[in-house]
């Protein structure tokens, strides 16, 4: 009888990780990573991974201020993926030659506040 309590509790505990594990994994960017250097003029495959479905809106912060939606807000979450030709003149239109603060931010046409983040990467002239 211990036995089989013991399997129970085992089964039990793989169950609750295995939704931890799917909850933490449901929206996520892989690239841009935390540390690439993107260049102004060069196209990027933007990617991510999402459980959910519907339409997103792929945006660019630098330096936590809202630069811009690159994608119309037409991608399927599902997709996956988005190549992003980076305008010549991106942040060197700012009399800088870099900025080490941009981020990716996706989130749902429907409802914004659904959103999750890239890590900090740069973009350079």
């Amino acid at each position: 009888m211990k036995f089989l309590k013991r399997i129970l509790i085992a089964l039990i505990c793989v169950f609750l990780f295995s939704l931890t594990l799917e909850a933490c994994a449901e929206n996520i960017i892989i690239s841009p990573k935390k540390g690439n250097v993107w260049h102004e003029g060069k196209t990027y495959t933007i990617k991510w991974k999402s459980l959910d479905e519907g339409v997103i809106c792929i945006a660019i912060l630098i330096g936590g201020h809202y630069a811009g939606v690159i994608n119309d807000c037409d991608s399927c979450a599902s997709q996956g993926k988005f190549k992003w030709r980076i305008p010549n003149g991106f942040v060197s239109g700012f009399g800088k030659n870099s900025d080490n603060y941009v981020r990716v931010v996706l989130y749902y046409k429907d409802n914004e506040t659904k959103s999750f983040y890239s890590d900090y990467f740069t973009i350079s002239k």
